[in-house]
């Protein structure tokens, strides 16, 4: 992420997308129930119902797009029950074959009459009919399903860690603070709050750690060996780390050193150097590789997998910009749904990780900020929702947000972990439960071995974000379109970087908004000028917070419910 990008845009925002009401939210099917079953001699049989056990799920259903009175599927195992009583329109039949299958039939029809009158043949060779063919006017959806068995893990994710090694900082000056001016990131501290921040996860004692990319300042070659030097600790502890690109990381041609007032190129990696630097933290042997990209879907523990997903075009880098947008051509798009299919049929969970947001954290944020969310990202979304696939770990804005997409297929949920180098330079611990709850906490990286004056780290990293931020909001509203007095800039900008930081940390409801923040967005909504009112409306969208939380809450992988 560039300061440089989020704010000039954040000041374009146009109100007439801001005031578009937020789309209700989604009407789900209410949970059917199964209200007779019937073993083959007729007695009622409880061992064919899904039941979840402490160690399993209640099945989650996926629909076969199939309206006729009889759907071919593959099976798992053989079928234990022979019939089924037809005694509601809501839920007809589920079958539990061994432990990892089950599927239910619907109607789209009321058949209260039918209480009593039908009944299911079962299974033969992958067909469910009715045996009182008069019924089949009536269209079936047919539904199969996958039990699927939760371990208990505990997994920790940190993000955009931006590691600078430090030979890459020959002697401060106009060149370096000239980078810093336009990206206020902790670069120079960036190797002591990445070890405080592998220090505080080793002693959480995770099973896992998950980093959704930026691993490196600008992709340097030699920042990469480092940073996996450090992340080997983690390893050596018995903690097992996977990683997947960012933007910055890969072939980047802003990969330099800085000597004065002058820079010098340094080598980056290509996407082969990168997978061999990362080979034990995800692109090993154990893992299954997309040959078209930097995806990868690995098993860590049995019944979870974790997919790594590459929307990165470092092929599109120029010769002196790397590209910031994410995308899935076919091919990436291809591989990964065959990954939700395996997973699917497996029976296994799934959890996902990637560095571009899979959805808006707010409304417009694709079209004014286009490079920090996937593109055809209603898509993408769908698919995930549909698969079942809850939650993707996400990073790139810096910013600590949770937010949820509503589907009739499902909810998902993208959460984003903010920067280890941006205030307040977070990191979440995620426990999971055989339940099937997550529940997700925010720690936050408190001291580094750093001289900083003696100044408390938290106080010198939001210090550092604030001035930042201000120098930079002065700056660009001076800047044409905007060509401020600097005396209405520097009036402007301590609100611009107090909403700019509450989006930061998160949960931005939490915290009331200064008098001095207020009292400028109500002068700027008294305004006839359209630049002053557009201000107002950016102040206020930044300071709007999106359900869910952002910091601690639980989510239910089963169903999507959230609780605090």
């Amino acid at each position: 992420m560039t300061l440089r990008i989020i704010l000039s845009i954040t000041l374009g925002l146009i109100a007439a997308v801001l005031s578009t009401p937020a789309p209700a939210a989604s009407e789900f099917s209410p949970q059917p129930k199964l209200l007779s079953v019937s073993g083959a001699n007729g007695t009622p049989d409880r061992s064919c119902i899904a039941t979840p056990a402490s160690a399993k799920s209640k099945p989650e259903y996926q629909n076969l797009d199939t309206d006729s009175t009889a759907a071919r599927f593959q099976t798992v195992g053989r079928p234990r029950i022979a019939r089924a009583n037809i005694a509601d329109g809501s839920t007809i039949l589920e079958i539990e074959a061994d432990t990892n299958f089950a599927c239910r039939v619907e109607t789209s029809t009321n058949l209260i009459d039918w209480e009593n009158a039908g009944w299911v043949d079962g299974l033969r060779n992958g067909l469910f009919s009715f045996a009182d063919h008069s019924r089949a006017s009536h269209p079936m959806r047919f539904y199969r399903a996958v039990l699927v068995e939760i371990p208990s893990v505990r997994i920790a994710v940190l993000s955009d860690p931006h590691y600078m090694h430090p030979s890459l900082l020959i002697s401060d000056g106009p060149a370096f603070q000239n980078y810093l001016l336009y990206d206020p990131k902790l670069l120079c501290q960036s190797a002591a709050i990445l070890d405080s921040a592998i220090a505080g996860i080793t002693n959480a004692r995770p099973d896992l750690v998950l980093i959704p990319g930026d691993l490196t300042k600008d992709g340097e070659l030699v920042s990469h060996q480092s940073a996996a030097e450090v992340l080997r600790r983690l390893r050596d502890a018995g903690i097992k780390v996977f990683v997947c690109p960012g933007n910055h990381d890969v072939a980047n041609p802003e990969a330099v050193a800085f000597d004065g007032a002058t820079v010098a190129p340094v080598p980056s990696v290509t996407p082969e150097e990168f997978a061999g630097i990362y080979a034990d933290f995800g692109y090993g042997n154990a893992s299954i590789r997309d040959p078209n990209s930097l995806s990868y879907v690995a098993e860590p523990v049995p019944g979870l997998l974790i997919l790594a997903m590459d929307a990165c075009r470092y092929d599109r880098n120029t010769n002196n910009r790397s590209f910031v947008g994410g995308y899935f051509d076919a091919a990436r798009w291809d591989w990964i749904t065959n990954q939700l299919d395996r997973a699917r049929a497996q029976g296994k969970l799934l959890i996902g990780m990637m560095h571009h947001g899979v959805t808006e954290h707010y409304l417009g944020q694709k079209t004014f900020f286009p490079e920090y969310v996937v593109d055809d990202y209603e898509s993408v979304r769908e698919t995930f929702a549909r698969y079942r696939m809850r939650v993707v770990f996400t990073g790139h804005y810096h910013a600590h947000d949770i937010v949820q997409f509503d589907s009739p297929a499902g909810k998902l949920f993208d959460i984003e972990t903010g920067s280890l180098l941006t205030y307040p330079c977070p990191y979440r611990v995620v426990d999971l439960a055989v339940n099937g709850w997550l529940a997700i906490k925010s720690q936050f990286v408190t001291n580094i071995d750093y001289d900083l004056g003696g100044v408390a780290f938290p106080n010198y990293a939001y210090s550092y974000i604030t001035n930042g931020t201000m120098n930079y909001s002065v700056y660009l509203l001076t800047q044409p379109p905007y060509n401020l007095p600097p005396t209405a800039a520097q009036q402007f900008a301590p609100p611009l970087t107090e909403a700019f930081l509450s989006h930061c940390i998160g949960d931005e409801s939490s915290r009331s908004i200064s008098p001095q923040t207020q009292g400028l967005i109500a002068f700027l909504l008294e305004q006839e000028d359209p630049m002053a009112q557009l201000m107002a409306n950016a102040l206020l969208a930044l300071f709007n917070d999106p359900e869910p939380a952002d910091n601690d809450l639980s989510i239910n992988l089963l169903t999507g419910e959230v609780a605090p």
